[in-house]
């Protein structure tokens, strides 16, 4: 069944506002119609932002990875050897394994957490995994985040290896003491917490015994979504990371940092050095530029997009695709390249599209936001009776584009994040000065944009 997202961020928007009005009583009539025409056009929230989510390159497959012996064959068995990784989980294997560390700065859904786990797992191996050490420690934000990647881990011993050596738990405030004492008693290899409990790690005397065994053999600690440690948290994190370093004796540990968004601005090169400044800040290291890993992206679509609205109107009015040949259908094509891709400096990169750039490219004429088409729709992966809908060398889109009541397919009012917003009157302000209660503040933020793509099969 479609998933209608401009309907779904409507009625989202319509329960805000009836929030809204349900504590803010506006007696003057002029300044209440003001307020209602405000609300019924958008100011208090942004449009609805349409993003693509494009496919990336491909590299080896771990069995192929084993057999030149790049990692050890049980690493391939526990994860599976028909894995096939991405460009840059391999690109951030190689520098894993000279030692060095790195971060890997990819989009959401990219598999950055392969980035580390490959090789804190392939190390264990190589380092006797019989003996209970903590060989490495991985940080994240929040506890919802270490339980989703416990499962991971979890479903990759149940299908591969249910009696894997490697062993790997979780450290949090939700777990009770007994589950606790048993991480003390007999450590893990992996060791997944957040940065609270690892600072009670290094100050509570109960748990100096889990220090003691991280002493002689860690080698990893993980930072998990770089971008959440800024201000006061931020340098109490890179505080953290400096004595965890000095009680584990100094000794080399190796350094990795994840995040989906760490810089925008400028080009690659300039986007990598900014980067790369903030790993190292955070984590009291050197960080080159060069160990910076991003995406590396490739098309799915063979054939050129329509090169003119009457083009692009005929390619919208055709019949739907059968499976596997959406990669030569033109109007798959104009997708890819509107929501998805652009290439600057000959590399593909990410697009955000914009309201100008595709009312431009098909001729439409914008409308009223309560005037918007719902022509775009956004569906599950692989469901039936889906436009826009195949599988190509393991992609499988998830985008259906229903026959438009427009040439604009329903693609209106979409705008840039970077784009000046219109600011939101201050409401408050007005109804102040009637003399009547202040409202909460608006902000063009309150509601996040909503994002609708084609979602290519791969690793997570």
């Amino acid at each position: 069944m479609p998933f209608d997202v401009f309907t779904f961020r409507d009625r989202v928007v319509a329960d805000y506002a009836d929030y809204f009005r349900s504590f803010v009583t506006i007696d003057d009539p002029d300044i209440e119609r003001y307020v209602e025409q405000q609300l019924r056009e958008g100011a208090a929230w942004p449009d609805a932002v349409l993003q693509l989510n494009p496919a990336y390159e491909a590299a080896a497959t771990l069995g192929e990875l084993a057999r030149d012996g790049t990692i050890t064959p049980e690493t391939a068995r526990f994860f599976g050897p028909d894995l096939r990784l991405h460009r840059h989980q391999a690109d951030a294997l190689a520098i894993a394994r000279r030692g060095e560390p790195y971060v890997v700065s990819t989009g959401t859904g990219s598999g950055k957490s392969l980035t580390y786990l490959i090789p804190i797992v392939d190390s264990v191996f190589r380092r006797d995994p019989a003996r209970a050490t903590v060989r490495a420690v991985i940080v994240y934000p929040m506890n919802a985040l270490i339980n989703s990647q416990l499962q991971a881990l979890e479903s990759f011993r149940e299908k591969n290896w249910p009696d894997c050596p490697v062993r790997f738990d979780r450290y949090t405030g939700q777990d009770n003491q007994a589950a606790r004492q048993a991480i003390l008693e007999r450590p893990p290899h992996i060791l997944l917490t957040n940065y609270v409990m690892l600072e009670y790690v290094l100050i509570r005397p109960s748990d100096r015994s889990l220090v003691e065994r991280m002493v002689g053999e860690f080698q990893f600690l993980v930072m998990d979504e770089l971008h959440i440690y800024r201000g006061r948290q931020g340098a109490d994190v890179a505080m953290l990371m400096r004595r965890l370093r000095q009680r584990v004796g100094n000794r080399r540990v190796q350094f990795i940092g994840t995040s989906a968004t760490l810089a925008t601005e400028g080009n690659r090169e300039r986007r990598s050095a900014t980067i790369a400044g903030v790993g190292s800040t955070l984590f009291g290291v050197a960080i080159p530029p060069g160990n910076v890993v991003d995406e590396t992206l490739r098309r799915v679509t063979t054939v050129r997009s329509p090169a003119t609205p009457d083009h692009l109107r005929r390619a919208v009015q055709a019949p739907p695709p059968g499976p596997g040949a959406i990669t030569d259908n033109p109007l798959a094509a104009w997708v890819e390249d509107t929501f998805g891709l652009a290439e600057i400096d000959g590399r593909l990169q990410r697009r955000t599209p914009h309201a100008g750039h595709l009312l431009a490219g098909s001729g439409a004429a914008a409308p009223r936001n309560r005037d918007r088409p719902r022509g775009l729709r956004c569906r599950p992966q692989g469901g039936p009776g889906g436009w826009i809908r195949g599988e190509n060398r393991g992609g499988r889109a998830g985008l259906r584009l229903s026959t438009p009541p427009v040439a604009g397919v329903g693609t209106q009012r979409l705008r840039h994040p970077a784009a000046p917003t219109r600011p939101a009157p201050d409401l408050g302000r007005a109804v102040q000065s009637a003399g009547r209660r202040e409202p909460a503040a608006l902000s063009p933020g309150l509601l996040p944009g909503m994002r609708a793509g084609i979602l290519p099969g791969g690793t997570s």
